[in-house]
């Protein structure tokens, strides 16, 4: 019997198998050999077929029973999402495929196919299996897919292909799979757009497709609620699959998800959803991977998920405002995670040592959760499976545990932009299996360990703005043969870089800012073919800029600048293929380096060098893809061409600091994405042009320094984003326009050393983000408006200003203003800028109380009211302005005492009030013991430390026994009406003998006023001696 069952059960093998093994003996038939030959060449990467008969050639699989065609697998192996995101399409769908009359399956992903489908694809009845994915295919989705009533498996992801999604597509009724989805999201979270937008204004057509188990419409506007995907799901009950990213839903997450039993695949990522996960997703035990990343959801982090048996991967990161203690989270029984990622969260705490627990995990990412400090535990080197781990962007300190060194499955080892400090182990470099290494931004000091020498796999290594010390040579990193980055910039670093090194490595991008470097640009870079990215800026570099380095083939972005360069640029930087060309800052020579060959240019700096001549006529033609261009600080001279205005995708323009002349051409209002536009100190005249307001994007402009005038144009309101308006040292005139107080997101305005007049419009303190006012050295009259206490910013001792989020070429640039603070002028740059907050109303006409409101501008940092004619006392609320380091109010009219409350103003370093009429002790104690006898002069009632009046008779001058002084007629010429003259002395009449009359008859009064009237002349011949 024995016997017998193994020879049947051999019988059956050979049967099961005989049709396999005949089918190298299959011939194909000669027609579809020829289609097939005859559409390989449309492939992007044709196969090697050789040989006669097809059915044996590499993707092709013939029916074992009547030689046809029955699968083609032609996927291009080699290509990656990212090749595929760099190229365009070349080949074609042609109709000699469609010979194939009985294949049931068709594989032609990655071959960046192009056109319109051709209709004879949907004449392959027999089709069930059909994958276009990653080509680039025209048109929107053709409704004749319905005619293929066998499909089962459809893949369009990333196909290109735009408009409505068929609702037709809802009659295959066998579809199992579907995937029209056209986003990608990277290991680094890189997410990638495919083709045009695709739109499904209802998911109503899905619900025939009883039958799905994997649906994919990821990156398709659906622009739906939650409530209107319940229909639709409740229908799908065998799905597993369900991926909707990026398809701009809101509202609830919808409760019909609960119902889908199979579930195992949950995709939501990238919406707008609201309010907090729902609990049920804790009961769906068949979920093998969840996200919602970034899909705006807040609440706690559902501690319940952690309970389902087979939950392999979570993403949750992205979503700001989901809280939660990081040490309950980690310690849940997560038996089976391998992909872990809350980054972008809100959760506090710091890593839990119970964190060596979950031992399966692979991808382990908490970058840039702002409120997760501590230490990272050293058990963490207990992951022997972790691959992937970002910690970066976090207030990690103490020392990088050496115990990461033991991680051999690292590949990614993120730990920048925290505090973390210390020496670098020198374990990592017992990481064989690392590609990326960041440890930038940190406190790290030392040198970098010799074990770096054995990464032999490391790709990235990014060490820049950390403390890193000692002397270091570059050739320390041959042996390196895969490296591409190298970051070293802004340590305390210095590179040595021997001048007859020739390497066997070969860099992309190589950072070496900041690094000691000096002598000659190094003679190795001309070998570095593959370079695209360098920097060597801000070292002690000098000689000439070599002729090989613009020759590089692949070099875009290239700084050399803040170093001691000299000579001409380089002919051969004109044929380059340079998107970023950064030379400013050195002493380079000769005409600007433009030509018709800088076509390519985004962003041109060489500011701050020794260039002469004049801007080309031509400018416009000669760099129409500029983002960028500085030519500040030179020895220009001529006009600004009116070609400028042909540079359409500019964003910033500085030609400020040079010998420029004539108007500012009305066709730069073409510019119609500029930001920054800087024109100060050139020696430009006339007026602004009238329809400036088209720069609706405008962000800062900077005229001063020139002989402009006239009144400001109205269209200037349309620049609805200035954040800089800076008009000083001009000849602007009339009066200061009440839409200044439109701009919300001003955040400084100087207009000082103008010739404005009129009031001060009280509309300015609706500039909500203003820190910066300075409208000093005018002919402003009145009082102070004291509205301007409610100015926002300045009643807040944090600003928290932010200048931009990246991304623009504009956000490289580096601005600056000039203000006067502790009575010097004084220039901010960049970010500081943004920090201070100062009030400069001086040198104008201004008179009346200064407003006691004034004292609630609590983050105020200046404030100058001198050289005006107020009166009345020094307010004592004053003393509420924490911030205050600069008080200036000499030459004005004030009396009264000095608040005792400026004591409490402990950041005041500069406090100036001479020549006023101020009286009594001068407070003493703090800050106060520090200042010069100059800044009290002039007050002869004023007494105590530092100055040497014994006299304090502040008590027996009370302001109603001040002298009133007579009217002044004002320097704008307008004369007092004559009326005026005879009321006053009519009032003088009865004010004379009203007093004098008395003094005639009482003795005692007489010698009182005699006595008054003595001290008021001493005090004019003091005040006339101090002046």
């Amino acid at each position: 019997m024995d016997k017998l069952f193994s020879a049947i059960l051999c019988l059956f093998a050979f049967t099961c198998c005989f049709p396999h093994m005949i089918s190298c003996n299959i011939s194909c038939l000669p027609h579809e050999r020829d289609a097939l030959l005859s559409f390989k060449n449309e492939l992007h990467h044709p196969f090697l077929w050789q040989g006669f008969n097809c059915c044996d050639w590499r993707g092709v699989e013939c029916s074992s029973h009547t030689s046809n065609v029955i699968k083609l697998h032609l996927a291009n192996p080699s290509e990656s999402v990212e090749d595929y995101w760099s190229s365009e399409g070349n080949g074609r769908l042609t109709t000699d495929l469609f010979q194939l009359k009985q294949l049931q399956h068709l594989d032609l992903s990655f071959n960046h196919l192009t056109g319109v489908l051709p209709k004879g694809l949907f004449a392959l009845q027999e089709l069930r299996h059909l994958d276009l994915s990653f080509n680039h295919f025209e048109g929107e989705i053709p409704n004749h897919f319905v005619s293929l009533h066998k499909l089962a498996y459809l893949n369009l992801s990333m196909a290109g292909f735009n408009g409505t999604i068929p609702y037709q597509l809802g009659n295959l009724s066998q579809l199992a799979f579907l995937d029209l989805s056209r986003t990608y999201v990277s290991e680094f979270r890189i997410r990638y757009f495919f083709g045009p937008i695709s739109y499904s204004p209802s998911l109503v057509w899905t619900e025939k497709l009883r039958k799905l188990k994997y649906l994919s419409l990821s990156g398709v506007v659906l622009n739906m609620t939650g409530k209107q995907l319940e229909g639709p799901l409740s229908h799908l009950h065998n799905l597993q699959h369900l991926h909707l990213e990026d398809c701009m839903l809101s509202g609830h997450i919808p409760n019909a998800i609960q119902n889908l039993t199979f579930l195992s695949h949950l995709e939501l990522g990238h919406n707008n959803f609201e309010g907090s996960m729902p609990l049920w997703l804790g009961n769906m035990t068949r979920l093998v991977s969840l996200s919602f990343f970034g899909s705006q959801l807040n609440g706690s982090f559902p501690l319940s998920l952690s309970h389902l048996p087979t939950l392999k991967e979570l993403n949750l990161g992205g979503n700001k405002l989901l809280s939660g203690n990081l040490s309950q989270i980690l310690c849940g029984d997560w038996s089976q995670l391998t992909v872990f990622i809350l980054y972008e969260s809100s959760v506090i705490g710091s890593i839990p040592s119970c964190i060596a627990n979950i031992s399966t995990i692979v991808t382990l990412d908490l970058g840039s959760i702002k409120k997760m400090g501590g230490f990272i535990p050293s058990v963490i080197g207990n992951l022997s499976n972790l691959q992937n781990l970002n910690l970066g962007g976090n207030l990690l300190e103490g020392e990088i545990p050496s115990s990461l060194g033991e991680m051999s499955s690292l590949t990614i080892l993120f730990l920048f932009d925290n505090m973390l400090s210390g020496n670098i182990p020198f374990q990592l470099g017992k990481l064989s299996s690392l590609e990326y290494l960041w440890l930038d931004d940190n406190q790290l000091n030392g040198s970098i360990p010799n074990s770096f020498m054995n990464l032999s796999s490391i790709e990235e290594i990014n060490l820049f703005s950390n403390n890193l010390q000692g002397n270091l040579f570059l050739s320390f990193f041959q042996n390196l043969t895969t490296i591409s980055t190298l970051d070293l910039s802004n340590n305390e670093l210095t590179v040595i870089i021997e001048s007859d090194w020739i390497p066997t490595i070969y860099f992309e991008d190589l950072n070496l800012a900041s690094c000691n470097i000096s002598g000659i640009i190094p003679p190795f870079i001309s070998t570095q073919y593959r370079l695209t990215n360098l920097d060597l800026s801000n070292n002690s570099m000098f000689g000439n800029i070599p002729d090989w380095l613009g020759m590089l083939p692949n070099l875009y972005n290239l700084n050399l600048s803040h170093n001691i360069l000299e000579g001409l640029v380089p002919y051969s930087f004109n044929i380059s293929n340079f998107n970023l060309l950064d030379l400013h800052s050195n002493k380079l020579q000769g005409p600007l380096p433009i030509s018709s060959m800088s076509l390519g240019l985004q962003l041109l700096d060489i500011s701050q060098n020794e260039f002469k001549g004049s801007i080309a006529v031509d400018i416009g033609n000669l760099l129409p893809n500029i983002q960028f261009l500085s030519f500040s600080a030179n020895d220009l001279s001529g006009e600004i061409p009116s070609s400028i205005g042909l540079l359409q995708q500019m964003e910033v323009l500085d030609l400020s600091k040079n010998k420029l002349s004539g108007k500012i051409p009305s066709s730069i209002t073409n510019c119609s994405v500029l930001k920054r536009l800087n024109l100060a100190n050139i020696g430009l005249i006339g007026e602004i042009p009238y329809n400036i307001g088209m720069l609706s994007s405008l962000g800062s402009l900077h005229l001063n320094g020139n002989m402009l005038k006239g009144n400001l144009p109205s269209s200037l309101k349309n620049c609805s984003s200035l954040q800089i308006l800076d008009l000083a040292d001009n000849l602007f005139y009339g009066n200061i326009p009440l839409w200044l107080g439109q701009f919300s997101e001003l955040m400084i305005l100087v207009l000082r050393s103008n010739k404005f007049e009129g009031h001060i419009p009280h509309q300015l303190s609706n500039l909500s983000s203003l820190h910066v006012l300075d409208i000093s050295h005018n002919s402003l009259i009145g009082g102070i408006p004291p509205q301007l206490a409610t100015l926002i910013s300045m009643r807040n001792s944090t600003l928290g200003i932010s200048h931009g989020n990246g991304g623009s070429s504009y956000y490289y640039y580096k601005e600056g203003i000039q203000v006067f603070n502790k009575g010097l002028k004084m220039e901010y740059v960049s970010s500081v800028m943004l920090l201070i907050t100062c009030i400069d109303l001086s040198s104008n006409k201004l008179s009346g109380n200064i407003p006691p409101a004034i004292g609630n501008l609590k983050g105020l940092h200046t404030l100058n009211l001198s050289d005006n004619r107020l009166t009345g006392e020094i307010p004592s609320n004053f003393g509420m302005l924490k911030e205050l380091e600069s008080l200036d109010l000499s030459n004005n009219k004030l009396h009264g005492k000095i608040p005792n409350e400026m004591l409490q103003v402990f950041s005041l370093s500069f406090f100036i009030v001479s020549n006023n009429t101020l009286c009594g002790k001068i407070p003493e104690g703090n800050q106060f013991n520090t200042f010069n006898s100059t800044f009290f002069s002039g007050n002869p009632y004023l007494c105590g430390f530092p100055i040497n009046n014994k006299s304090c008779r502040c008590g027996e001058r009370s302001s109603s026994n001040m002298p009133t002084p007579l009217p002044e007629k004002e320097d704008d010429g307008v004369e007092i009406p004559w009326h005026w003259y005879v009321e006053w002395m009519a009032s003088a009449a009865v004010g004379f003998w009203g007093v004098f009359g008395i003094l005639a008859i009482k003795r005692q009064w007489r010698r009182k006023f005699i006595q008054v009237l003595d001290e008021m002349v001493i005090n004019l011949l003091n005040g006339l001696i101090n002046r």
